[in-house]
Parts: structure tokens; C-alpha cells; sequence
């Protein structure tokens, strides 16, 4: 029978398991995918508008349309994980479909005012896609142990034992609701017998011996998006300048599963291996607000952009079990022992999101090229956690704004006009949120579209390179591995203009 628990955390270990600066990460960085013009001129799109996904960047961007339009995109994303742990390689691949969809209508002429027209429109799109599969392999000098190790200080052998009228489950819950995060994942290394415990010192230690190293398997599979519908209303005043507003709502949906495995210990080792697995699911939803301007002043036009803080509200189930093989030294019997509590645990908490500044520039020569240029940036250090009890996540706030930093993301984009027929070419670069420069986004792209009578259809393609430092785990377990992504998008769209 499985039982749901609701547990607020004080102590933030493991990365796929409570909250952490990467979740902060994973729910703001950009690397949005949008129609296949956005797509091709690399999302540069602030001060030109025009484009249903540039109504996500800029709100002032649905009045630029002169005709009502509805779009739909499919983009076909294949991501190559390479990993390096302690010189050892891997590389997986993993293609995953995407969708785009929006809709502006245009009222032109309105009153005999400065109004010269107003629109409605709505966009959907995937700022971020989490889906992924990431193998990490290596032999290494540092063990899993040590994650339970550090969450077992403070408790004590009563606290971690079964009794002969308990249950597995039962204790394993009980901790969740009186101690918290850190004492389950003591429990389960105790309960594993990888831990032993010191009557003379009063402490916890571990029964696996990796003085030569030890194999090191890890293994992440997600699945998963950060969708934003941007719900629009724009206006034209006289010849020159737009404005518009943007309700933006986000959804977050993201199923990751890590499944470590540790063997090869010493010949004098009690342990044998280790299998530890933890399930993850995160849902949530988001509420941000969106000012913009595009105004034209020749063949120039100057775009700003400002998005509020975006509120998420969000909650992660959870489950975890592990299997841990032992040999008694004196019998040399082998014992394998399964701990699964069969319990979800549910973390319920909300984080504000940095706001975002957006300041752009383009040019249009005789309506047949198009040079654009957008600079955004992003404070992620302001980024908060929080419940109910301020003081539960104060620690982790604290990391926040001494670990992050605010990033600088630069899009550039071109456009050559033939007759109906277009050619695209794009580049954006994002620097390291982390201080110390942990991830980096390059990505160039380049595309081609066709405008019929009262339709177009466009093709884009983005090489998209991701380069970041992953920490199997927050405490014990803290070497990492370089991984980098490499990022291949094909995006299809059509339009219906009318």
C-alpha cells in the first residue's frame, strides 16, 4: 500500500531529490523553442515582431502583423549526451518532438483616434525541454556512502531501527514527518547494512572499503518541458510605436529517474555493490506579467521588453529504494538486502523566478534584408524558494545568491528577402549562471521559408551546444562529470494568413 506524506525540508542533499540551486536553474534557463523563423534567425526577434513566437520575447510584437494569422510548428530535437568521468566516455542519444501553436488577430483602423489598430493573440511554446538520457561510468575515489554518512549525523541506532512491532514503511514514514529529508536517506543506508554503528563513539560508519576505487555507474533518464502561453493584447499608435501586454502562464512537467550503481570495492570490503534508485516526478505552474515596446523610426526600430518575476507553484512526488549486497568475512555467506518503503513523498513549495530585461535592435533595408539584435538579462542570484515556514528554506536561499550570478543571453538574426522565397541565418550565446562558469549555451541556425498567397511555410534548423559540470550528488558523493550536450533542432511551420 502506498501512503502520501507531506514533508518540508531543512537540509538539501541530493540533486533529483529536494531542492536545490539546479532546480533554480532548470526552471529559468532559456533555450526556447519557437517556430521555425524564430528558430532560423536564432530568436532575435524583440524589435521586429511579426512572428507568433516573437510575441513570447516581446508583447508589443502582435501589433507589427498587418494581417490576422494562426501557425503551428512540430520540432524534431535530438540530443547527444557525452559524458567524461575520470577519463572514462559515454554517449547517448535520445529524440524527442515538440509543438508550437498561436493565433493573432488584427483589428486595423480602429476610431479615428492615434489607435491605429490593436491585436489579440496567444502563443505556446517550450522555453526549456528536459528531456534527456545521461550515462555517467568511471572509476572513482569517492562512494555513495558518504552521502548517508552525512545525513546520519545527529541521529542516533534508535532512531534508524525497526522494532519488532514496526514496519519498514512505517519508520521511514514516521522519519519523513518528524525529522525530515536527511534522516530517511540515513535510514536507508543503515537499513541496507552499509552502515554500521559505533556503540563506543556513537556514530555511524560505513562497511565499504574502496581504498583502490570504485566503479561508479549513473544513470539519468528525464522527461519533460517548461511550457509559457503567452496571452497577448498589442496596439499601434499613429505610424511608429507599439505596445503590448502579455499574461504569461508556465507549466512545468518533468519526470526524472537516477539509478546509481556502485561495484568493485576492495577484496577486504563487507560491501559487494550498491544500487541505489530514486524516482522523481515535478509538476507546477507559473504566473508572470510582460511590458514591451517596438518603436519604428526609419528603417530602425528599437524594441524593450520587461517581464516580472514569474511565481511558480510547484510539487515533487518522490520515491526511493536500495539494494545494497554484503559478505560476512567470518562465514563468507553473501546476504543481499532490498530496502523500498513503497512511500511517495510529496515536497510542496513555491519559487520566484528572476525578472527579464530585454533591449533590442533591427534594421530593415528595402524590405529585403533584415539585421536584428537582442541582449536580455537575468539575476538568477534574486532566486527564492519558500513555503509556509520562511525559515525552511533559508539556507538554500543563501546558497543561491552566493552561487549564482545574473546571465547575459545575445541573439542575433538575418533575413534575405527574395521575391517570396527567404533565407535565415542565426547565433545566441549564454553565459554561466554559476559563478563558476558551470554552464554554457552556444547555438547557431539557419533556415529558409516560402510565402504563398495566403499562407507560408518555413523550415529552420538549430545546432545547439550545452556545456556543464553535473555533481552525481550535493554531499558525500560530490565529483563530477563533464558533460556536454550537443543539440540538433529541425523545425517545420505553416501559417494560414487572413
Amino acid at each position: 500500500m502506498r501512503y502520501i506524506i507531506f514533508i518540508y525540508i531543512l537540509f538539501f542533499h541530493l540533486n533529483i531529490n529536494s531542492q536545490n540551486i539546479y532546480d533554480a536553474i532548470n526552471y529559468n534557463f532559456s533555450n526556447d523553442l519557437g517556430n521555425s523563423r524564430f528558430t532560423s534567425m536564432g530568436g532575435a526577434f524583440g524589435a521586429l515582431g511579426g512572428n507568433l513566437s516573437a510575441i513570447s520575447t516581446n508583447p508589443a510584437s502582435g501589433a507589427v502583423f498587418e494581417l490576422s494569422r494562426a501557425g503551428g510548428s512540430i520540432t524534431l530535437e535530438n540530443n547527444s549526451m557525452k559524458s567524461n568521468y575520470f577519463n572514462t566516455n559515454n554517449e547517448t542519444d535520445r529524440t524527442n518532438i515538440h509543438y508550437q501553436g498561436g493565433m493573432v488577430y488584427v483589428f486595423k483602423n480602429y476610431g479615428n483616434g492615434n489607435l491605429k489598430k490593436f491585436a489579440f493573440g496567444i502563443n505556446v511554446q517550450s522555453t526549456n525541454s528536459f528531456s534527456s538520457d545521461l550515462l555517467i561510468t568511471g572509476r572513482g575515489d569517492q562512494s555513495i556512502d558518504n552521502f548517508f554518512l552525512n545525513n546520519s549525523l545527529g541521529l542516533s541506532i534508535s532512531d534508524l531501527s525497526v522494532n519488532s512491532n514496526e514496519s519498514v514503511t512505517g519508520v521511514y514514514r514516521w522519519l519523513g514527518n518528524n525529522y525530515g529529508y536527511y534522516a530517511q536517506q540515513a535510514f536507508l543506508g543503515y537499513q541496507s547494512y552499509l552502515l554500521n554503528y559505533n556503540d563506543t563513539d556513537n556514530n555511524f560508519y560505513s562497511l565499504a572499503k574502496y581504498d583502490n576505487g570504485v566503479n561508479i555507474t549513473n544513470e539519468v533518464f528525464s522527461r519533460g518541458f517548461n511550457n509559457k502561453i503567452s496571452i497577448n493584447l498589442s496596439g499601434l499608435v499613429k505610424d511608429n510605436f507599439h505596445f503590448g501586454f502579455n499574461v504569461n502562464i508556465y507549466e512545468i512537467d518533468l519526470t526524472k529517474d537516477n539509478i546509481h550503481y556502485e561495484d568493485g570495492f576492495d577484496e577486504d570490503s563487507s560491501v559487494r555493490y550498491i544500487d541505489f534508485r530514486n524516482y522523481l516526478y515535478t509538476r507546477g505552474g507559473g504566473l508572470s506579467l510582460q511590458l514591451g515596446m517596438i518603436y519604428k523610426l526609419r528603417n530602425v526600430r528599437i524594441g524593450v521588453s520587461y517581464e516580472s518575476p514569474t511565481w511558480f507553484k510547484i510539487e515533487d512526488e518522490l520515491e526511493q529504494e536500495i539494494e545494497v549486497q554484503t559478505i560476512d568475512k567470518i562465514t563468507n555467506e553473501i546476504y543481499t538486502d532490498i530496502v523500498d518503503p513503497s512511500i511517495i513523498n510529496i515536497y510542496e513549495y513555491n519559487y520566484k523566478a528572476p525578472s527579464k530585461l530585454t533591449l533590442s535592435l533591427a534594421s530593415i533595408i528595402k524590405n529585403m534584408f533584415i539585421l536584428s539584435f537582442d541582449f536580455d538579462n537575468q539575476n538568477y542570484s534574486s532566486s527564492k524558494f519558500g513555503t509556509k515556514n520562511d525559515e525552511t528554506y533559508k539556507n538554500l536561499n543563501l546558497a543561491l545568491k552566493q552561487n549564482l550570478t545574473a546571465v547575459y543571453n545575445y541573439r542575433f538574426g538575418s533575413e534575405i528577402r527574395l521575391n517570396n522565397f527567404s533565407i535565415r541565418g542565426g547565433f545566441k550565446h549564454s553565459n554561466s549562471p554559476f559563478n563558476d562558469s558551470e554552464i554554457k549555451l552556444n547555438s547557431k541556425s539557419f533556415g529558409i521559408g516560402f510565402q504563398f498567397e495566403n499562407s507560408s511555410l518555413d523550415i529552420g534548423f538549430s545546432s545547439n551546444n550545452i556545456k556543464y559540470n553535473h555533481q552525481l550528488f550535493d554531499s558525500g558523493l560530490t565529483n563530477s562529470a563533464e558533460i556536454n550536450n550537443s543539440q540538433f533542432r529541425t523545425v517545420i511551420s505553416y501559417n494560414l494568413i487572413f
